[in-house]
């Protein structure tokens, strides 16, 4: 393992990682899908504590957890009608609302990961590509170079397991597709 390390700790970073490529942004696509179901499952903690705070509390911490209520609330109103049509956001039950929100982050975090996939895939081919025809040299690479050959298949076999999974998620990319599919034909 520590050998593994070394190697890793020589090479140079991954394509995808340099600034002609994007930088910053591609570890933040990676980390998205698993932050933001995070983020919205903390959000929805805090409300509810804020919720029973507002309910068997009175005086000024009642009227302040009302305040941030009313507030957090016309903000969510305000971006949902946005994203869904306002009608059906504003008639929808407070069940129905977690149940489409729900769905929202779903279908955002699927097509993140999808995203991650085909970075993840990307790279493994760049990986294969240099290694088997020597122009292996990535940014700030000496050219002519090759990656070790336990990188290589460490890539690939990372590639191979992500795609597995997002073939065992193929029902729900579908079901994706199709929506989105749907919606432009509207």
């Amino acid at each position: 393992m520590s050998q593994l390390l070394d190697v890793l700790s020589q090479s140079s970073p991954p394509w995808f990682l340099s600034q002609s490529h994007g930088g910053a942004i591609i570890p933040i696509i990676m980390l998205t899908p698993i932050l933001l179901r995070e983020v919205i499952s903390i959000i929805w903690v805090v409300s509810d504590v804020l919720s029973l705070a507002f309910t068997t509390s009175g005086g000024i911490t009642g009227k302040f957890c009302q305040g941030i209520l009313s507030t957090a609330r016309s903000i969510l109103d305000a971006f949902m009608s946005i994203v869904i049509s306002s009608d059906q956001w504003r008639k929808a039950d407070s069940f129905q609302r977690q149940r489409t929100l729900a769905r929202l982050v779903s279908q955002i975090s699927l097509v993140l990961e999808v995203i991650v996939g085909a970075v993840l895939f990307g790279d493994a081919i760049q990986a294969f590509w240099g290694f088997s025809f020597g122009g292996g040299a990535t940014s700030g690479a000496v050219v002519g170079t090759r990656l070790p050959l336990k990188i290589v298949v460490g890539k690939m076999a990372c590639a191979h397991l992500y795609i597995n999974f997002l073939l065992s998620r193929r029902r729900k990319i579908h079901a994706l597709v199709g929506s989105i599919r749907s919606r432009n034909n509207e």
